[in-house]
C-alpha cells in the first residue's frame, strides 16, 4: 500500500464493480437522482475496461428482465445489437430432432404472460455493457476504471443514513491511495466479491467437481438448425449447448469430465476448438473465426447477507452465483439492481423510511435460493447425472428429466412469474380477485392500449416508465356503469391531503373501457394524470378488473403490484394508509 497521504472525498453512494449490474444500479441512481435534492453516485471498476471487456461471459435476457430494461429505455439499444431467439431444437445422440427436451421451453416463454418480450434477446456481455457505460456517461455518471478497493471500514457510532463508511483504494494507474467516506456502499463486484470478503460475509454453499468449457466464434456446420438455442445430447460430453448470437456468432458449451480432462497436460485454445468439435458429433463443425473461451467450475452459493450494517448491499454474483445452465445469471444481477436502486433512491431523497431497504434481501433472497435450487437439478442433468435426491428410475433418461425440469422452471426462468411475499411494500388490499388476476407481490402486467384523440395504439409498460414513483392506476370500467362511483372517487382524492402534497412520489395514470371523444365527456370528471382508453379491455382482463365495477391498482417504482382496492369513495382511506406505511409524507 502506497505510504502517500491519502486524499479524501465523499459521495453519497458508491459502487464497486463495473459490470452489467453495478453500470444498471449507477444508471438507475444517476437518473432518479434530481435536482431538488441531488445525491452523487460514483462506480469504481478495478480492471481498465480495454482489457476486461470480452465476447464471453453471460449473453441472454430474458422476457422479464428486457421489460424493466424496457422500462429504463435501454432494450431497444439492446434490441438493435442482439440476435433474437425465437427457435430451439434438440437432438439426440444420433442427430435425430427430438420434441420437448433442452431448450423447448423457450419457444412458448411470455405466450401466456402477456409481454412484448416473450423471446430471448442474445447478446454478449461485451456488447451489452457498452450500451450500458453510453447511458451512463449520457446522465452524466461517473465510471472510474482501475480502481481497486482494498479496504472498507463502517463507523457504526455514526448515524444510519450518514456518511458512515471508509473505503481505501488504490489507482492502479499512479499506484496512489485514495480514501472515499459514503453513506451507502454496493458490492456489484463478482463472485469473488471483495466487498462480500473484506465484510466477512458468509458465502453458503459448495463449489462441485464439475467443469465446463464455453467457446465463441463463427462456425460453418451441416447442422439442420443452427440459429437458435439448441442442445445436443452428447455421449461424451453431457447436454452441449448450442448457442446462437450476436454478429453471426454462435457459443458451444458442455461438461468437461474428468475424463476429458486427462487427455491435456494444457488445456489450450486448440484443444477447445478440437473438444467442440467432437462434442457436436454426428454434426461436422469448424471454425472460421474465434472470439473467445474459457474452463469454470460450478460454484452455488448464496451469501449470509445481502445487506448488512445498515449501509452494505451485495448484488447480482457477489450475493450468488450459479452455473450457465439455464442462463440465469446476469438475469438475476439486473434483478437485484432494478429492486434495490429505487428503494436507495427514496430513502436518499428522504421520501421513503429507511425500513424499506431490508425488503431488498427480503424479497430477492428467496428467489435467488429457488434458481439455486433449480441450478443444482439442471447443472447436473447437463452433465448426464441424475439430481442428488432422485427418487424415480435409477436408469431414467437425464436428457429427458433436464427437459421435465426445465419446462417446469419455465416461468421462473423468463422471470415472469417471480413474485414477492406480503410486506410493507406488497400488501393485499380489499379489491376481489379470485382468481382472476394478480395479486399484491406479482408483476404487473402489460397491454395493449389506445392514446386519446389520435387513437395510436401504445403499452401500458411503455407508459410507466421507471422514474422511482409509485402508479396508481385507475381502470375506470366502463363509464356508463361506474360515473358514480369515479365522481366521488375522484372528489375524494383531490380533498385528500396525502394526495395533494408536491412533493408525494406517485403517478397517476387512468384507464377507460371506452373510447370517447374526450376524457371529460367520457367520466364526466377530468381523468386522474393521463388517459388511456382500453377498447379491446385486455388491460382489465389482465388485472382481474370488472368493466362494470372498475378497480385500482398501485404498481411499485419496479413494476410489481402493491396493492389494490375497488373503485369505491373509501379506498382513497385505503391507499393513504397504504402509502404512510411506505414514505414520509410529514
Amino acid at each position: 500500500m502506497s505510504c502517500i497521504e491519502s486524499p479524501t472525498r465523499s459521495v453519497d453512494v458508491l459502487v464497486v464493480g463495473g459490470g452489467p449490474v453495478g453500470l444498471v444500479t449507477a444508471i438507475q441512481l444517476q437518473h432518479f437522482s434530481n435536482s431538488s435534492s441531488p445525491y452523487t453516485t460514483l462506480i469504481l471498476e478495478k480492471h481498465p475496461k480495454s482489457t476486461q471487456d470480452s465476447y464471453g461471459r453471460a449473453i441472454t435476457l430474458y422476457p422479464r428482465t428486457t421489460e424493466m430494461l424496457d422500462q429504463l429505455s435501454l432494450a431497444d439499444e439492446l434490441a438493435q445489437k442482439s440476435f433474437a431467439c425465437r427457435s430451439t431444437v434438440s437432438y439426440d445422440r444420433n442427430g435425430k430432432e427430438v420434441a420437448g427436451r433442452g431448450w423447448s421451453f423457450m419457444e412458448q416463454m411470455g405466450k401466456d404472460s402477456w409481454t412484448q418480450w416473450d423471446f430471448a434477446l442474445v447478446l454478449r456481455q461485451m456488447y451489452q455493457e457498452d450500451v450500458f457505460r453510453e447511458r451512463l456517461k449520457s446522465l452524466g455518471g461517473n465510471l472510474e476504471t482501475e480502481k481497486e478497493v482494498v479496504r472498507i471500514d463502517v463507523d457504526e457510532s455514526v448515524e444510519i443514513g450518514g456518511f458512515r463508511v471508509r473505503v481505501v483504494l488504490i489507482d492502479g494507474k499512479t499506484g496512489a491511495e485514495e480514501v472515499i467516506v459514503c453513506r451507502y456502499v454496493i458490492g456489484a463486484d463478482g463472485g469473488r466479491s471483495f466487498v462480500r470478503r473484506d465484510l466477512e460475509i458468509p458465502f453458503d454453499g459448495e463449489t462441485t467437481e464439475d467443469r465446463w468449457v464455453r467457446i465463441d466464434g463463427v462456425v460453418e456446420t451441416d447442422m439442420p438448425k443452427s440459429r437458435g438455442y439448441g442442445a445436443i445430447e452428447s455421449p461424451t460430453h453431457g447436454n452441449v449447448l448450442w448457442a446462437a448470437l450476436d454478429h453471426g456468432a454462435t457459443r458451444i458449451g458442455f461438461a468437461f469430465t474428468k475424463e476429458r480432462r486427462e487427455k491435456y497436460e494444457t488445456f489450450d485454445e486448440a484443444a477447445a476448438v478440437a473438444e467442440a468439435i467432437e462434442s457436436v458429433k454426428p454434426f461436422k463443425l469448424s471454425f472460421k473465426q474465434i472470439d473467445w473461451f474459457t474452463v469454470y467450475s460450478v460454484g452455488q452459493r448464496v451469501a449470509r447477507n445481502f445487506y448488512t450494517k445498515d449501509c452494505i448491499f451485495l448484488a447480482g454474483d457477489a450475493c450468488h452465483t450459479h452455473s450457465s445452465g439455464a442462463a440465469q445469471g446476469m438475469n438475476a444481477g439486473i434483478h437485484d439492481a432494478v429492486n434495490l436502486a429505487w428503494k436507495l433512491n427514496m430513502v436518499l431523497q428522504k421520501q421513503a423510511s429507511h425500513s424499506i431497504l431490508s425488503t431488498y434481501e427480503d424479497e430477492r433472497r428467496p428467489n435467488v435460493q429457488k434458481l439455486i435450487n433449480y441450478d443444482k437439478e439442471i447443472s447436473r442433468l447437463m452433465t448426464m447425472q441424475l439430481p442428488w435426491n432422485w427418487k424415480g428410475d435409477p436408469k431414467a433418461d437425464p436428457n429427458e428429466i433436464l427437459g421435465l425440469v426445465m419446462a417446469e422452471a419455465s416461468a421462473f426462468t423468463s422471470g415472469l412469474s417471480i413474485s414477492f411475499n406480503e410486506n410493507l411494500l406488497n400488501v393485499r388490499g380489499s379489491f376481489s380477485l379470485g382468481n382472476l388476476g394478480p395479486i399484491a407481490g406479482c408483476r404487473g402486467p402489460d397491454a395493449k392500449l389506445f392514446k386519446p384523440g389520435s387513437f395510436e395504439a401504445t403499452r401500458l409498460h411503455k407508459e410507466l416508465p421507471s422514474n422511482s414513483k409509485f402508479y396508481v392506476i385507475v381502470f375506470t370500467g366502463d363509464p356508463d356503469d361506474t360515473k358514480s362511483h369515479l365522481s366521488t372517487f375522484f372528489a375524494a382524492v383531490k380533498s385528500s391531503s396525502v394526495f395533494q402534497k408536491k412533493s408525494l412520489p406517485i403517478k397517476w395514470t387512468t384507464i377507460a373501457a371506452k373510447a370517447g371523444p374526450s376524457a371529460y365527456e367520457l367520466l364526466g370528471v377530468m381523468p386522474l394524470g393521463r388517459i388511456y382508453y382500453d377498447v379491446e379491455e385486455t388491460a382489465h382482463l389482465r388485472y382481474g378488473v370488472d368493466s362494470k365495477e372498475g378497480g385500482v391498482f398501485v404498481l411499485r417504482p419496479d413494476g410489481w403490484i402493491g396493492t389494490a382496492a375497488p373503485l369505491k369513495t373509501e379506498t382513497v382511506k385505503e391507499l393513504e394508509t397504504y402509502l404512510r406505511n411506505i414514505l414520509i409524507l410529514d
